[in-house]
């Protein structure tokens, strides 16, 4: 009885370490097995433990434990006491049976902080021609939804290295419209990646998809007047609406870039639209930052000019008071 007493009042000692770790920041990042059931009792162990900057925050007696290890420490563990330190998923179950029903249990708990991880790579759902009703084709590029992505970077570029792409652009929605009339005929390659919000709210860069490739054929026909390009006020404010400019021509598509600076050698946003307008929402940009968009038109077969360069701001919302209720 007096045995039983000191051991639980050993697993206390370890268990409640929780709020010294909480304190000085220190989250789980470890799961330790140790060989020996008497190690995780001995005074010196838990001293050298101690010492080493380690804290063992969840116990599974009498060998398996969770909590904040160095990983500067995993050798010296093992060499010392025999033990070993997992940080990733636990993919082998069976070595644990031996520490009996509380090891097992352990691992298929230390197991789900890994099940919400998102997959890195989007995967392509479909590249196809679609036509757009009356404007003509368009080819959308299309991929799965990523867990935890709050948007999309895509790149598109003549060569499968991507060393130069040609278009490099932030997206809400995991789909993207090529128009071919504002390219050149030739084969291009494109590839996607998730941009995750993880659950410490960490903004992380997925891995790039695989390189997709489609070719564009424009249509030859008769030139025609050289088209012109869109107007555009020398600044734009945008509140809760999506952005929007007038045209004087009705072009029948618009490619539309925002950029950080008024050189565009990173555009944020390279994309196409049927409207003069684009919904901004989901794509990261600050209110009352400054800005640069320009956009150009296409007729279906041809496209014309860079408009001249407007300065874009996200405008706060304005807040009507009613004045009798004052």
């Amino acid at each position: 009885m007096k045995r039983s007493i000191q051991l639980f009042a050993a697993l206390a000692a370890l268990f409640f370490c929780r709020g010294a770790a909480a304190q000085d920041g220190r989250q789980v990042n470890a799961l330790l097995v140790i060989p020996s059931a008497q190690t995780a009792f001995d005074g010196k162990f838990q001293s050298f433990l101690d010492k080493k900057g380690a804290k063992l925050l969840q116990s599974y007696p009498p060998s398996v434990f969770v909590g904040y290890i160095p990983k500067a420490l995993d050798a010296e563990l093992a060499e010392k006491y025999g033990a070993r330190v997992y940080r990733d998923r636990v993919e082998d179950w069976s070595s644990f049976a031996r520490y009996g029903e509380k090891a097992v249990f352990a691992v298929n708990a230390w197991n789900k902080r890994f099940v919400e991880d998102p997959p890195e790579a989007p995967l392509v759902v479909s590249s196809r021609v679609r036509r757009a009703g009356k404007k003509g084709e368009s080819l959308d590029l299309t991929w799965n939804a990523v867990m935890k992505a709050v948007s999309y970077r895509l790149q598109i570029g003549p060569d499968p290295d991507f060393t130069a792409p040609q278009v490099d652009t932030v997206l809400a929605r995991n789909s993207y419209r090529v128009v071919p009339s504002f390219w050149k005929d030739g084969v291009y390659y494109w590839r996607v990646a998730g941009r995750l919000r993880l659950n410490s709210g960490e903004l992380r860069d997925g891995a790039f998809s695989e390189a997709y490739s489609f070719a564009v054929s424009n249509p030859a026909g008769p030139r025609g007047a050289k088209l012109p390009a869109p107007p555009l006020p020398a600044r734009i404010g945008v509140t809760e609406r999506p952005l929007s400019w007038a045209s004087a021509v009705a072009f029948k598509y618009y490619r539309l870039q925002i950029s950080e600076s008024a050189d565009f050698g990173a555009p944020l946003l390279d994309v196409f639209t049927d409207t003069c307008s684009y919904k901004l929402a989901g794509l990261g940009l600050l209110p009352q930052t400054p800005y640069y968009m320009r956009v150009m038109g296409s007729d279906g077969a041809a496209a014309g000019g860079w408009s001249g360069i407007s300065e874009l701001s996200l405008e706060p919302q304005r807040r009507v008071i009613d004045s009798k209720n004052r």
